[in-house]
């Protein structure tokens, strides 16, 4: 039996040699495991004998039909029969199961009446092995008896060859019928686009409605590595006439292609440079449309693309069952988090938490957080509120073959100005109330007509000459007239006689935190009054200290959201305020951004844990040496190992210097110090001499910060 076996496949390979198509057929009985528990072992065993000798009679029978036909027992239930169709075989394999299944089934089960009451059935899995030049014989055949071993124990699929079909034109023509749509991918710092996914469109199919089946119906036909190769190639060819600037490209990526040798040829990195994309420009999209099994190997595998420059993101966080998993091995550089999380996140206080919580992992581990699937205005709202990094959806725009505009709402949304506007160091009188103003000479009378005709107003102003000089409360004026003689000795008196003359007056450009803690400093007695807003002593208006602690209250709740939960340094959206004001101011001011080198390697070899300590070590050099300057200087946490300071182009040699000497210093304290370094890279802007902005700022500072990396150790470059 075993030497007919080698015999047969030694022919079967000779065929594939001569470019002859081979039909693989894998058989075995439904619910097997019923019919022996129904009938027993000894009967069941009659039954597969009776099978294996139909089939070997069929064939025998029917051997002029083919110019070879073999077949094995693969053990149990399950059987291989081998086709080489001929010039005789006036069938093909998508009727292979009417005109030869069926019929030896109808003779088999005639015989085992005699055995069971019931008919058996066999389920079938049909494959195709043709030759291809770079495979083996040997391995071409596995491939297909795998293939049709997968099909076999799968759902029955009507549109089966159908399927199949369509596969093999979009293998031999992909130009006319892989199209690749682009969605973009939305900075929410400042509303541009950072990038577009690759998605792929198939105009003329009919047989696959949804795109997300195409590449699980050509997995399990062996076709994945050239659908994806082909996917792939469509999306890079088409990208140029939709990018602009230095936009990514997202490709979506099976976790098995990047084992595939062709993939790893340098194929791809060459159609990206003959379209002039560099592969650091380039996102590999981690799917989990299957599991990774092998991390060691997978990683392995990551790390050779990284080092050519690709960038890594993980899809479907919050859905696939090892997504966690997979960012705890794989230390990708975006994390997607899944439609599934992101619907309805704004009326889901579970959905809310988790994506907050995703938001404040991603910036201990240094990553960025892209939402996908935000289709409406409430949804967009919520996840840039909640501090992602990028958006992706509907609601911003729909995939298109064209670059096609962003949605304005969006733009409104994401409006720098905008978003800033509640964290802005806002003076006094943004919060201003009218306040009633009478003249020294006005008699009390005149007041207390006017509390009487106005019962909910509390304060008016007194002035002399346009300028506030005093302040009168309803409460103390009708305390005062309610005394035994306060009538006759107040009434028709001017109001200077009880009015306030020390009241809290502060200039209309004060800050929130000064007019607070000069409210908080007056006595008891004096400490609900109302604070007077002027302008050089003109009186603007009035403020209660109700409506200036909850504006405080507020403000501290959203500094702290802005803040970044390692450090406690301010982050994102307040760094980018201050540079905003800056400009604004049209000053001359210097920029350091300063970053630890080799981070990464770092914290992989010594853990997070102690990666987490190096960088609140750094940021405490860097808040000790502040506190110390005598210049006015601001320190931001941009995330991760990247920090920035802004302070008077003057300061900026002597701050660099003072904190490569401190942080040297610190190191001593943790372990691994010869692995950390630190690289400052310094930047004048003068806003008198070009049109600056605070996304000009960040290019230039990362590009100064790249060189100053390149110099190694302990270094400061300044432009």
């Amino acid at each position: 039996m075993f030497a007919s076996k080698v015999k047969g496949l030694q022919r079967l390979y000779r065929f594939l040699k001569d470019n002859k198509t081979i039909w693989v057929v894998y058989l075995d009985i439904v619910n097997f495991h019923e019919v022996e528990f129904r009938y027993g072992y000894k009967v069941c065993q009659e039954i597969l004998t009776e099978i294996e000798n139909e089939i070997f009679f069929t064939l025998k029978k029917q051997r002029n039909l083919f110019l070879f036909s073999h077949s094995e027992s693969r053990g149990g239930d399950d059987f291989v029969v081998y086709f080489v169709p001929g010039e005789n075989t006036d069938w093909d394999m998508s009727q292979l199961l009417d005109r030869w299944v069926r019929p030896m089934e109808e003779r088999f089960n005639r015989r085992l009446s005699k055995l069971v009451k019931e008919k058996i059935r066999l389920r079938t899995g049909i494959a195709r092995c043709v030759n291809v030049v770079s495979r083996s014989a040997d391995y071409l055949l596995y491939a297909a008896v795998k293939e049709a071993f997968l099909l076999n124990k799968s759902e029955p699929d009507p549109q089966f060859f159908a399927r199949r079909e369509e596969i093999t034109y979009l293998i031999e023509e992909p130009e006319k019928y892989i199209k690749t749509a682009f969605q973009p991918i939305i900075e929410t710092r400042n509303g541009e686009i950072f990038g577009f996914e690759a998605l792929t469109r198939i105009p003329e199919s009919t047989c696959f409605n949804n795109i997300s089946d195409l590449f699980p119906f050509a997995e399990k036909i062996g076709q994945l590595y050239p659908i994806e190769t082909l996917c792939r190639r469509q999306a890079i060819k088409a990208y140029p006439d939709v990018r602009q600037d230095k936009e990514l490209l997202f490709l979506n990526i099976n976790p098995q292609i990047l084992l595939d040798p062709e993939f790893a040829s340098g194929q791809t990195r060459k159609m990206l440079n003959e379209k002039g994309i560099a592969p650091s420009q380039v996102v590999l999209e981690i799917t989990e449309r299957s599991a990774i099994e092998n991390y060691a190997i997978f990683r392995e595998a990551l790390d050779h693309y990284r080092g050519q420059g690709y960038l890594i993101a993980l899809d479907d966080l919050g859905a696939g069952y090892s997504s966690l998993q997979s960012v705890a091995e794989l230390h990708p550089d975006f994390l997607k988090v899944d439609r599934s999380l992101i619907s309805g996140v704004h009326a889901d206080p579970t959905k809310w938490a988790l994506l907050e919580t995703f938001v404040t992992f991603s910036k201990r581990i240094g990553c960025s957080i892209i939402a996908e699937g935000v289709e409406t205005d409430e949804e967009m709202r919520t996840v840039v509120q909640l501090g992602v990094d990028y958006v992706q959806g509907f609601f911003a725009a729909k995939p298109d073959f064209k670059r096609k505009s962003i949605n304005p709402i969006v733009m409104e949304i994401l409006n720098p100005k905008r978003r800033l506007k509640y964290i802005e160091n806002k003076p006094i009188i943004s919060m201003i109330e009218p306040l009633p103003l009478f003249e020294t000479k006005v008699l009390v009378s005149a007041v207390e007509s006017y509390f009487r005709d106005h019962p909910h107003q509390w304060l008016v102003g007194i002035t002399e000459d346009s300028r506030i000089v005093g302040v009168l409360h309803r409460d103390r004026l009708f305390a005062a007239l309610g005394t035994r003689y306060g009538v006759p000795l107040y009434l028709e008196r001017t109001v200077p006689i009880l009015m306030d003359t020390n009241p809290l007056i502060v200039e209309d450009t004060t800050p929130l935190e000064v007019v607070s803690s000069l409210a908080m400093q007056r006595s008891d007695a004096q400490l609900y009054d109302g604070i007077i807003v002027a302008n050089q002593r003109k009186p603007i208006g009035m403020v209660s200290v109700a409506n200036l602690m909850k504006a405080m209250s507020e403000r501290q709740i959203q500094l702290a959201q802005g803040a970044n939960p390692l450090t406690g340094l301010p982050g994102n959206l307040r760094i980018d305020q201050e540079i905003r004001q800056h400009i604004e101011r049209d000053l001359i001011f210097g920029l350091i951004y300063i970053d630890l080198n080799k981070f990464k390697y770092y914290n992989d070899l010594y853990g997070f844990q102690q990666g987490d300590q190096a960088i609140k070590m750094l940021s405490e050099v860097l808040q000790t040496i502040i506190n110390s300057s005598a210049e006015e200087t601001f320190v931001g946490h941009i995330g991760g190992d990247d920090f920035i300071a802004i302070t008077s182009s003057e300061n900026l040699e002597v701050l660099a210097a003072n904190i490569i000497k401190r942080f040297e210093q610190a190191c001593e304290q943790l372990p691994g110090k010869e692995n950390l370094s630190v690289a400052l890279a310094g930047l004048v802007i003068n806003t008198t001499e070009q049109n600056w902005t605070p996304l000009l700022v960040s290019e230039r500072a990362a590009k100064i910060k790249k060189e100053a990396k390149a110099l190694g150790g302990n270094s400061f470059l300044l432009r």
